[in-house]
């Protein structure tokens, strides 16, 4: 081979190299780009993936929170009915075993209060256990009005129903109504009780 031709071979062969070379640094830049460009975009998803997951995280807490919480009032309410179903059965068994004096004077106080509600002339109805007893304490009240007791029996633990003579008022003052009419001050007092509040 000539020297002209061994020449133009080598630049020639020199020239390629330079190409090859220059298109290879190229290459490398621009595969470098590309990596920094997805390690750039793995951080992002990374960093917004632990930022939905804290968010995630917090509302299962706050969640579990109210539902702990739910559960705790519902557990104290609970608790309070049953202190005021205990108070209501106390106070029935204590009522219900009333009797001589202390039941007549009862009774009257109950009939007297339903004579100030339905007016001097009352019809009294009771239970038949009550019966005698209603009839010493309306004797005891003769002055105060004119309550007549009614031969019409009522299914309760003590007390009276008293009843203008056509019927048109009715004053339940049944053992059971007025603690009917107390469960909602009792319940305030039980609840002030459990809570340790004054």
């Amino acid at each position: 081979m000539s020297k002209a031709a061994a020449d133009t071979l080598d630049k020639v062969s020199n020239e390629f190299e330079a190409q090859v070379l220059s298109d290879l640094e190229s290459s490398r830049k621009e595969t470098l780009s590309r990596i920094e460009s997805v390690r750039k975009e793995a951080a992002e998803s990374v960093s917004k993936i632990l930022e939905t997951g804290e968010k995630q995280a917090e509302s299962v807490k706050r969640q579990i929170i109210g539902a702990a919480e739910l559960e705790a009032r519902n557990a104290q309410l609970k608790s309070l009915e049953r202190a005021v179903i205990e108070a209501f059965d106390a106070a029935s068994k204590k009522v219900s075993s009333l009797s001589g004096a202390p039941q007549e004077k009862a009774l009257a106080g109950l009939i007297q209060e339903g004579l100030e509600v339905i007016g001097p002339h009352a019809m009294v109805r009771c239970a038949v256990k009550d019966r005698k007893a209603v009839a010493v304490a309306i004797k005891r009240l003769e002055g105060k009005g004119k309550a007549s007791l009614v031969d019409d029996p009522v299914e309760t633990i003590g007390g009276v129903i008293l009843s203008t003579p056509d019927g048109s008022v009715r004053f339940d003052n049944t053992f059971e109504a007025r603690l009917e009419r107390l469960r909602p001050t009792l319940r305030r007092e039980v609840a002030s009780i459990l809570t340790g509040g004054t």
